[in-house]
């Protein structure tokens, strides 16, 4: 599962970073270790290994509040510092270096659809603003011109750091141009709604996700009452065809029982309330599957890439502890790829 802004996008900027602001003073060095720092905060995955729901309870957790880069940024700057022969007038370079790498890592993620705990342990609320995917080869690249630029002319010159200086400009203009970008087609899905003349459309509840790889296709889930309707918008295509479907939210006890289990609730918790509950039969007996459905495929739009299974007894109770489960892609990589784009873009 991929949960976070990639790792490889997360050093990338904070070596932009260290390349804009302390190259002059640090040289290479400044670009080395400000993707470390930019990289730390998700020293956190080591907790994925403390149970099925490890993921969702603690990644994106304390490693990533607020008050983490001020506290450890300053500790780690002094260590690098003394490494590096505590050079004169150097301190206070190592210290924002790594102030600034742990800090602009959850300020990064909270543009994606995952959910970062600022404020913990204060609050377990998930910050979110849905802009850009976990995976955005564009956003990347911004970056990646930069670095090369730096390494080329030298990390130490005017030259590095103004092309450093522009990659951040301009990567956080794209991070504001994807919430946008968000926010629009939210308003062309209400617009739609109240054309149609939908039942409950001035009050329906309408979220928009990004999707993989690109800006403009976004997953988008409305819900009506019972109905939950989801659909493939392009922000690309003012007026193209959009793909829908809906389903009806199941109403059963047996459900209602298996969201309050401690997985349930961790699962309700992690996906902001937006998942969706089926009682199933297997050849291990009946369960029900409980999916989060920010993150999904065309071809079955109540499904998502995950959730939680809980077992159920004879009597339509839950019988053990909730298990996580990943669902497989129902297609090749490339094939899928293809439809994203062409939804995107073609249609």
């Amino acid at each position: 599962m991929m949960g976070a802004m990639e790792p490889i996008t997360q050093g990338l900027l904070g070596a932009a970073f260290g390349q804009a602001l302390y190259g002059r003073a640090l040289g290479r060095r400044a670009l080395a270790w400000g993707a470390v720092a930019g990289l730390l905060p998700d020293v956190d995955v080591v907790m994925n290994f403390t149970g099925p729901m490890g993921e969702f309870l603690y990644h994106r957790g304390i490693t990533h509040s607020l008050w983490f880069g001020p506290v450890a940024g300053p500790l780690l700057g002094a260590l690098a510092w003394r490494r590096f022969g505590r050079e004169p007038g150097k301190w206070s370079a190592w210290t924002f270096l790594f102030l600034i790498g742990l800090l602009t890592h959850p300020l990064l993620d909270v543009f994606t659809t995952y959910g970062t705990q600022l404020l913990t342990p204060l609050s377990d609320r998930r910050f979110t603003l849905d802009a850009v995917a976990i995976v955005d080869p564009a956003y990347s690249m911004i970056l990646v011109i930069a670095l090369a630029i730096g390494l080329w002319r030298g990390a130490a010159s005017r030259a590095s750091q103004r092309a450093g200086a522009v990659a951040l400009v301009l990567s956080t203009a794209y991070l504001g141009y994807g919430y946008r970008l968000n926010e629009q087609v939210k308003d062309r899905v209400r617009a739609g709604l109240a054309a149609q003349g939908a039942a409950g459309a001035a009050h329906a509840d309408v979220q928009s996700y990004p999707t993989l790889l690109q800006l403009y296709l976004r997953r988008v889930v409305v819900r009506l009452g019972d109905e939950v309707r989801v659909g493939w918008v392009s922000g690309w295509r003012r007026n193209g065809r959009e793909t829908w479907q809906s389903f009806v939210v199941p109403r059963d006890p047996r459900i209602e029982a298996a969201r309050a289990t401690r997985e349930g609730r961790i699962l309700e918790w992690f996906a902001s309330g937006q998942t969706v509950g089926r009682v199933v039969e297997g050849p291990a007996g009946t369960a029900v599957e409980i999916d989060d459905l920010r993150y999904g495929l065309p071809a079955r739009p109540e499904l998502g890439f995950w959730g939680i299974r809980v077992p159920l007894d004879e009597e339509g109770r839950p019988s053990g502890p909730g298990e996580r489960f990943n669902r497989p892609f129902p297609e090749s990589p490339g094939r899928l790829l293809r439809q994203i784009f062409r939804e995107a873009f073609l249609s």
